[in-house]
Order: structure tokens, then sequence, then C-alpha cells
């Protein structure tokens, strides 16, 4: 997996940072943490894997975004942190 050296947010994915797998074509694998608010102006994001570094992330995510596409990486609050 690819993650970015300088990670950007993307408007299409509700500001949220994608990851991708390396290999030939560069296959997107994920986005990491996309603003729920903002999700559901992104209809492209429903399609894709969501990362969520937190419970409560994950929940807020959940009201917009189907629960099958996100995945809880369940963090120490430390690591959450630095995550910002």
């Amino acid at each position: 997996m690819e993650i970015p050296e300088k990670p950007m947010m993307w408007s299409q994915y509700a500001r949220g940072v994608p990851v991708h797998v390396t290999d030939k074509r560069r296959t997107l694998y994920g986005i990491v943490r996309p603003c729920p608010g903002l999700a559901a102006a992104c209809p492209k994001l429903a399609e894709e894997l969501v990362l969520a570094r937190s419970a409560q992330e994950a929940r807020e995510l959940a009201d917009v975004l189907p629960q099958s596409r996100i995945v809880h990486l369940d963090l120490p609050e430390h690591e959450q942190l630095t995550m910002c």
C-alpha cells in the first residue's frame, strides 16, 4: 500500500486522503478520514472503502455511508492524535 508522503485531502472524497495499492495501475485502496458532514455531497465516496480511526468517527460515517464500506481501525487515542 502506498501512503502519501504529503497527504492531501481530496474534495471528491469528502476531504479524505486516498491511499493506493502499489501495483502497475496504482489502484485506489481506500479513503482515510473523510468528513462525515461532506460525505453526502460526494456520491463516489459510498463506493469506496473508508478507513476510520475511532469508534466515534466510524459511527458518524455510518450515518451517511454504507456500514459495509467502513473499516474501524480502533487505534489507541495517542495514535489517533498523530493522524490529525
